[in-house]
């Protein structure tokens, strides 16, 4: 099988780290495929995962908008920076995971056709932006004005810089695919995902039927009118109190 792709995009990228003074944030979640939240999908794919490992299987997000669910494949790893620390001196630690434009009957193929280190590939593409001192060198007292009333969330502005990244070359010029499977590859089960409905339009007409609802606004109607007849009849009374 051919390599996948000869870059990694970041419209296809899930890439959630932290940074010399400020804690997890994904910087990154792909456009395709989409889901409104994804923390459980990364605490599935790479929650239990050691440091190095290298794992790859099926995503498959259940749309209601789609006549059937679609699969999507991927590679994901969870691993330590090489080079980055933050200020109290610690690795710095990625969860990524690249989902590659291949078709899901072609999933068992990608540990022979995407480099081991794929995701040290991406990282070294990542340095112009998430390496940057707008991103992962934000100091501590930015961070700390990056109060709850901001128009903006901290992660919401690392991902419009990371955004910004060009394609990342996943080969070397001249470099041809790995031929043999990394006995560090391991396959997950298919993780199943299911996008929230959208909301409905609210009906005016309870539940239990068009009749029933007709019946309870003709009898507030009802008690409304009583209401007022006894109010006018009241003060009729008092005017003929008074009167005499």
């Amino acid at each position: 099988m051919p390599a996948p792709a000869r870059t990694v995009e970041t419209s296809r990228l899930l890439w959630r780290t932290r940074g010399e003074h400020w804690d997890y944030e994904f910087i990154c979640v792909p456009e395709l495929p989409s889901l409104p939240a994804w923390l459980t999908t990364l605490e599935a794919l790479l929650g239990d995962a050691g440091a190095g490992e290298l794992r790859y299987g099926l995503l498959e997000v259940d749309d209601a908008a789609a006549r059937a669910p679609r699969a999507f494949a991927y590679v994901a790893a969870r691993f330590l920076d090489p080079a980055r620390r933050d200020w109290t001196g610690r690795q710095i630690q990625h969860f990524a995971v690249w989902f590659p434009p291949v078709p899901p009957e072609a999933v068992d193929a990608l540990p022979a056709a995407v480099p081991a280190d794929w995701h040290l590939r991406v990282l070294d593409g990542l340095a112009a932006t998430y390496g940057s001192g707008e991103v992962f060198g934000l100091p501590e007292e930015a961070i700390r004005a990056w109060k709850r009333s901001h128009r903006e969330s901290r992660a919401a502005s690392a991902m419009e810089i990371v955004k910004r990244t060009p394609p990342v070359a996943l080969f070397d010029e001249g470099e041809p695919a790995p031929s043999l499977q990394d006995a560090r590859w391991k396959r997950l089960p298919t993780l199943k995902k299911k996008s929230p409905e959208p909301p409905r339009e609210v009906s005016l007409v309870v539940a239990g039927g068009r009749r029933g609802g007709v019946r309870r606004v003709f009898g507030c109607f009802t008690a409304v009118v009583m209401m007022l007849v006894a109010v006018h009849q009241l003060m009729a009374c008092g005017a003929a109190i008074h009167l005499g």
